[in-house]
């Protein structure tokens, strides 16, 4: 059997949506400037994509690119694509496979497994998929044994949650200025919620860093069967609870 015949669609298919994917591991001793961290290592990065838990195996690497740019995203084939970024005490990992809405929770699980593998770090991501209604899932991991995770429909009140936001501000040493300045209300409901914001002062707090100017690699990887079906279910295929007219 054909790596091809993995997948429902062939390669030229076209993604039927956008969205975003990151997970950043953060050790000890955590940067407190642009300046403590080296330039991107290739090598590092290419170990970091064989481990995760989303690939199977890489197959090359295929490009490299700045860190505030955009993977191609277009195919089918786009998503056996994977960007790392290892730049010191960070890593960066942008991964299609990081969100799904048919009622896994991948990016909760690879945070999870990166933060048993890296017990002193901090690990925080955020995932996004765009529909009619955006689905959105964010992890917050502190070494101190504190997490979040938060996914769920925007405007909804179905989420799937674990964890306390206060634990977090208190955490990461979050004042009620930073609160004001992303406009956190700490008691919005999960739906309405300003996740973003608490992730970028959470990773603030440890990383405070422009990606601007730093380098990912871009590897192309091969995929379980498992993983490439939840991949297609998410990007081409109609997600649970949406009608063939894009109806909620």
């Amino acid at each position: 059997m054909s790596y091809d015949d993995l997948w429902e669609y062939p390669p030229d298919a076209d993604i039927a949506r956008h969205g975003e994917f990151r997970l950043t591991v953060v050790d000890r001793p955590f940067p407190q400037g642009d300046g403590d961290l080296p330039a991107h290592d290739p090598a590092r990065a290419r170990e970091f994509a064989a481990s995760f838990g989303t690939v199977d195996a890489v197959v090359e690497e295929s490009g490299r690119i700045e860190a505030v740019e955009r993977m191609p995203f277009a195919t089918r084939a786009d998503l056996d694509l994977i960007g790392v970024g290892c730049w010191g005490a960070v890593t960066e990992v942008n991964d299609p496979a990081l969100v799904a809405t048919g009622g896994a929770l991948p990016l909760a699980e690879q945070a999870d497994a990166l933060a048993a593998r890296f017990p002193g770090a901090v690990v925080i991501g955020s995932a996004r998929i765009d529909h009619p209604v955006s689905y959105r899932a964010h992890v917050i991991h502190h070494p101190d044994g504190v997490r979040l995770f938060a996914a769920g429909w925007s405007g909804e009140g179905d989420w799937d949650r674990d964890g306390r936001v206060r634990d977090v501000v208190e955490a990461f040493g979050i004042g009620p200025g930073d609160l004001a300045r992303k406009s956190i209300e700490l008691d919005d409901e999960p739906g309405d919620f300003a996740w973003d914001g608490l992730v970028r002062l959470a990773l603030g707090r440890t990383a405070p860093l422009p990606r601007a100017g730093r380098t990912l690699s871009v590897f192309r990887v091969r995929r379980t069967e498992a993983i490439a079906g939840d991949l297609e279910d998410t990007w081409i295929g109609e997600p649970d609870g949406f009608a063939d007219d894009g109806a909620f």
